[in-house]
């Protein structure tokens, strides 16, 4: 599983949803995961963040993968750019864990 991180700081007037309006794809990736989900920083309205999920087959390769999706990301980031002052971070991480620290039980249960 990968986890792409993008936090974006809106242009001074845009709203959230002209970035919606923008970041929306206009097909599918192809690819399963999930998400991607979108949020709010809370000490400033213009930060977006953005976080999905692609789970890659054992056969699928990310590299070929981003390659397939090249021109469709051009396009759909020109609009995006119209809409966004800078992106203070873009990543791709490997996800190592998930842990579920809900109750004290998921905690013991699921300790290292």
């Amino acid at each position: 599983m990968y986890i792409a991180v993008l936090v974006r700081r809106l242009r001074e007037g845009k709203t959230y949803e002209d970035f919606l309006d923008a970041w929306y794809p206009d097909r599918g990736f192809g690819l399963e995961g999930r998400g991607p989900i979108t949020a709010r920083n809370l000490e400033d309205d213009r930060e977006i963040l953005t976080i999905g999920f692609v789970d890659l087959g054992p056969d699928e390769d990310l590299g070929a993968a981003m390659t397939r999706l090249a021109e469709q990301e051009a396009v759909r980031h020109e609009r995006i750019d119209e809409v966004i002052e800078s992106t203070r971070l873009r990543a791709l991480y490997e996800q190592l864990d998930e842990f579920d620290f809900s109750s004290d039980e998921t905690v013991a249960a699921g300790r290292p």
